[in-house]
Protein backbone atom coordinates (compact mmCIF):
# COMPACT_ATOMS: atom_id res chain seq x y z
CA UNK A 1 0.00 0.00 0.00
CA UNK A 2 1.47 3.49 -0.85
CA UNK A 3 0.25 5.64 2.08
CA UNK A 4 2.12 8.80 2.54
CA UNK A 5 2.70 10.83 5.42
CA UNK A 6 -0.13 13.43 4.06
CA UNK A 7 -2.55 10.61 4.00
CA UNK A 8 -1.78 9.63 7.50
CA UNK A 9 -1.78 13.59 8.99
CA UNK A 10 -5.36 13.99 6.58
CA UNK A 11 -7.10 10.16 7.76
CA UNK A 12 -6.07 11.55 11.66
CA UNK A 13 -7.52 14.68 11.49
CA UNK A 14 -10.88 12.81 9.85
CA UNK A 15 -10.70 10.54 12.97
CA UNK A 16 -9.87 7.64 11.37
CA UNK A 17 -7.58 4.72 13.64
CA UNK A 18 -4.44 3.56 12.08
CA UNK A 19 -2.28 0.57 12.46
CA UNK A 20 0.90 -0.54 10.76
CA UNK A 21 4.35 -2.41 11.47
CA UNK A 22 7.79 -0.57 11.69
CA UNK A 23 11.00 -2.64 11.89
CA UNK A 24 8.62 -6.24 12.23
CA UNK A 25 6.55 -4.30 15.55
CA UNK A 26 3.04 -3.73 15.33
CA UNK A 27 1.65 -0.63 16.45
CA UNK A 28 -1.41 1.31 17.02
CA UNK A 29 -2.74 5.08 16.39
CA UNK A 30 -6.42 4.86 17.79
CA UNK A 31 -8.56 7.43 19.70
CA UNK A 32 -11.31 8.05 22.69
CA UNK A 33 -13.09 10.73 24.29
CA UNK A 34 -10.40 11.40 26.34
CA UNK A 35 -7.49 11.56 23.40
CA UNK A 36 -5.49 10.25 21.06
CA UNK A 37 -2.62 7.22 21.48
CA UNK A 38 0.11 5.69 19.93
CA UNK A 39 0.57 1.68 21.41
CA UNK A 40 2.90 -0.62 20.71
CA UNK A 41 1.11 -4.14 20.61
CA UNK A 42 2.43 -6.27 23.48
CA UNK A 43 3.86 -4.22 25.58
CA UNK A 44 1.97 -1.67 28.21
CA UNK A 45 4.62 0.68 28.87
CA UNK A 46 4.29 1.55 25.40
CA UNK A 47 1.10 3.52 25.11
CA UNK A 48 1.80 7.68 24.50
CA UNK A 49 -1.23 9.98 25.21
CA UNK A 50 -2.06 13.18 23.39
CA UNK A 51 -5.18 15.68 23.67
CA UNK A 52 -5.38 15.95 19.90
CA UNK A 53 -3.86 14.09 16.48
CA UNK A 54 -1.62 17.47 15.58
CA UNK A 55 0.18 16.52 18.58
CA UNK A 56 0.68 12.93 18.48
CA UNK A 57 2.26 13.43 15.10
CA UNK A 58 4.10 16.87 16.40
CA UNK A 59 4.92 14.53 19.70
CA UNK A 60 5.23 10.79 19.23
CA UNK A 61 7.88 8.69 19.35
CA UNK A 62 8.84 5.14 17.93
CA UNK A 63 12.11 5.17 19.68
CA UNK A 64 13.79 8.14 19.13
CA UNK A 65 12.50 9.22 16.05
CA UNK A 66 9.17 10.90 15.19
CA UNK A 67 6.55 9.52 13.39
CA UNK A 68 7.48 11.67 10.57
CA UNK A 69 10.90 10.59 10.19
CA UNK A 70 9.74 6.64 9.83
CA UNK A 71 6.85 7.09 7.74
CA UNK A 72 8.33 5.85 4.63
CA UNK A 73 9.71 2.77 6.11
CA UNK A 74 6.08 1.69 7.84
CA UNK A 75 4.26 -1.47 6.50
CA UNK A 76 0.81 -3.69 6.79
CA UNK A 77 -0.88 0.01 6.66
CA UNK A 78 -4.53 -0.36 7.94
CA UNK A 79 -7.16 2.65 8.35
CA UNK A 80 -10.32 2.24 9.99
Amino acid sequence: MNYCYEELVEDLSRGHEIEFSYHGEKYSISRNKDGWYLTKYNDENAQQTFKESDELLKKAKIGSKNIYLIWNEVEDISVF
